[in-house]
């Protein structure tokens, strides 16, 4: 494996992505980094971007298989439960009983 650069933590837990990184990845401010691990235990990051359409009809077909093809029953709440639970953490939030 070849290094391209490296970086340092700072006190503040923030890195600098080097030059030659954002070159490689076409980084330009407010673009996002994707950190994830692959099943080696190696760290990988890549240049995060926006789901396409294509991207998000792969994830719903992949949880399709996972699931046996069986969508997956979402639970009913009423809107009373919704409601006293609203009032419950603002209570609880700002010291009100």
């Amino acid at each position: 494996m070849k290094i391209l650069a490296e970086s340092t933590l700072t006190s503040k837990e923030q890195l600098t992505v080097p030059k030659v990184v954002r070159q490689l990845l076409d980084l330009h401010a407010g673009d996002s980094l994707v950190w994830s691990m692959d099943a080696e235990g190696r760290l990988v990051v890549s240049g995060g971007r926006t789901n396409t359409l294509q991207d998000i009809r792969a994830a719903v077909a992949a949880a399709e298989e996972k699931t046996g093809g069986k969508p997956k029953t979402p639970t009913g709440v009423a809107i009373e439960d919704m409601k006293a639970g609203i009032v419950r953490a603002i209570r609880s939030k700002h010291g009100r009983r």
